[in-house]
């Protein structure tokens, strides 16, 4: 009898074990406040498309996800520290503080201009000449960034600010992304009329989003390996193809 309820202890013991050990690691996802559809919040909910799909990601990896979203620049400092950051373009100078995890989604940089002012462009060589509104914050490729000494660049953090520019003639074009939903939503809070604008038929170019992880986090490559991994899953099976569509991206 003594033997049958050491034995019982024992297994309460390792079941109790192994449900300690199968919990998920935590893990703080980082993102951009204030770029819907991408990464926002709403009434202070945390939504977007990066958002979603990071959070799909991760607990794929195994992780138990808080979600906290910040100012950009605030967010990408916080990433040195911690967690992970997502709806983040590449740029070699950011790779020098970050290590990319693979893309995680794809958003297109759309070109608008006011109603009439329609141009041809097929590629950051045809802006040449330009005065251009954008994020000043924001990394745009390589390729724009080879043609950048030959542009006026009119730089903002306020996209429907941007767009009144683009209003008054004070710029020749503005970029905006993530996509068309995110220069509708610029136009609407700037209180003006998509009828006045047109976007170019050809988006400035489709840049991947990735989640990135400090340098100097500890287990950062471990993590990202993880990450990677949930990443492969869940673009084959189509969940990532899917939350993009919830987001018309």
């Amino acid at each position: 009898m003594m033997k049958t309820k050491i034995l019982a202890a024992l297994a309460i013991v390792a079941a109790l074990v192994a449900v300690s050990s199968a919990r998920a690691d935590s893990i703080v996802l980082y993102g951009n406040s204030e770029q819907p559809p991408k990464a926002w919040l709403d009434g202070g909910t945390p939504k977007g498309f990066a958002v979603d799909a990071s959070v799909e990601v991760l607990k794929r990896a195994g992780y138990d996800v808080t979600v906290t979203l910040l100012p950009f620049a605030r967010a990408m400092q916080k990433a040195t520290e911690d967690g992970v950051m997502t709806g983040v373009f590449f740029s070699a100078e950011r790779a020098k503080l970050y290590d990319y995890s693979a893309p995680l989604v794809f958003d297109d940089v759309v070109i608008a201009v006011a109603r009439g002012k329609d141009f041809p462009f097929d590629k950051a060589a045809d802006l040449a000449g330009k005065k251009i509104g954008l994020q000043g914050s924001f990394f745009y490729g390589d390729e724009f960034a080879a043609v950048l000494p030959q542009l006026t660049v009119d730089g903002d953090a306020s996209p429907s600010l941007r767009v009144k520019k683009l209003a008054a003639g004070r710029v020749d074009a503005a970029l905006f992304n993530p996509g068309k939903t995110a220069f509708v939503n610029s136009v609407k809070e700037a209180g003006l009329s998509a009828d006045d604008f047109s976007i170019l038929p050809k988006p400035l170019v489709k840049l991947s989003n990735h989640l990135i992880v400090g340098k100097n986090v500890a287990g950062g490559a471990e993590t990202l390996a993880r990450i990677n991994k949930a990443i492969a899953s869940a673009t084959a099976d189509g969940t990532l193809a899917k939350i993009m569509a919830k987001y018309a991206q």
